[in-house]
């Protein structure tokens, strides 16, 4: 029982959803309901079903995805992927089948609309699973926007309209997008084989690495708009920090070649999202 547990957690992804749910909060309490105390924000119940429906369709999304994409995880982490084999394939259907309709209602307990924007999510999930990420370039968009997406129901549902928050979230996406990119050069070997048109697959390793330098490079723009906004004060201190990162990622990127560098520099731009998260504490600082 403890096994079949821990191998559910490891297919859950259970810290990215640890840390997904802990940026909707710091989204909600620090830039999002300014105006109102933090534990005003947490005593509305519908904040919690939002988050609450948004997590459950993240992990429907981790079971399909791990189910379309079983042959290649074979190849590139078959040890992990073994484990997670104790868990029986119709098993783990079923709970996707279980937490979408649980996010659905959810979203549904909140308002019509929010059950739609669910429903759309995890139609969009399905899909990029699918069909979506075996596509060149536009996988990675997907995957990238997929990531964010829940924190569009937080902003809807504050009516969001600060456009340095916005700006801020397009930095973070771009580093999303460029961690999709190195997981495609990571996991190059398994997708030459199941036939996946990945960005490495397709321009070749060489290329797709000046193709991350050149949006790395690109993230400087809302980045120099925000310390221009901010008067180099407050969210600015992760940009910097941030920066700095991205810019010693791209020295160990030339340099990379084996699977374990790349896996390095996942975590590398990994710490610099949980870091993104974290700097949401800083707005209005």
């Amino acid at each position: 029982m403890i096994f079949k547990l821990s191998a559910l957690l490891s297919l859950l992804r259970w810290y990215n959803i640890f840390f997904l749910a802990l940026a909707q909060y710091l989204a909600a309490v620090f830039i999002l309901n300014d105006p109102y105390p933090w534990w005003h924000t947490l005593k509305n119940p519908n904040l919690h079903l939002i988050i609450g429906a948004s997590l459950f369709c993240v992990a429907g999304g981790y079971i399909i995805n791990n189910f379309y994409d079983l042959e290649k995880d074979l190849i590139n982490r078959p040890n992990k992927t073994l484990y997670e084999k104790i868990l029986k394939q119709s098993t783990t259907l079923r709970l996707y089948f279980l937490f979408n309709l649980v996010g659905a209602g959810f979203g549904l307990l909140v308002s019509f609309n929010v059950f739609l924007f669910m429903s759309a999510f995890i139609f969009m999930l399905w899909l990029y699973s699918h069909k979506l990420k075996k596509i060149t370039l536009v996988g990675n968009i997907m995957a990238a926007l997929l990531s964010i997406m829940p924190f569009f129901a937080i902003f809807v549902y504050y009516h969001l309209e600060d456009l340095l928050i916005l700006t801020y979230t397009s930095f973070v996406l771009l580093i999303i997008f460029i961690r999709e990119i190195i997981k495609d050069l990571e996991a190059l070997k398994g997708d030459v084989i199941v036939g996946y048109h990945t960005l490495p697959v397709t321009l070749g390793v060489y290329r797709t690495k000046w193709l991350i330098a050149g949006f790395a490079l690109l993230g400087a723009l809302p980045a120099a708009a925000i310390f221009y906004k901010t008067s180099f004060t407050g969210i600015s201190y992760y940009l910097f920090i941030g920066g700095l990162g991205v810019a010693f990622s791209l020295l160990l990127l030339v340099r990379a070649q084996r699977q374990l560098d790349y896996k390095r520099l996942n975590h590398l731009y990994r710490l610099l999202i949980i870091g993104g998260i974290f700097g949401l504490v800083l707005f209005g600082r």
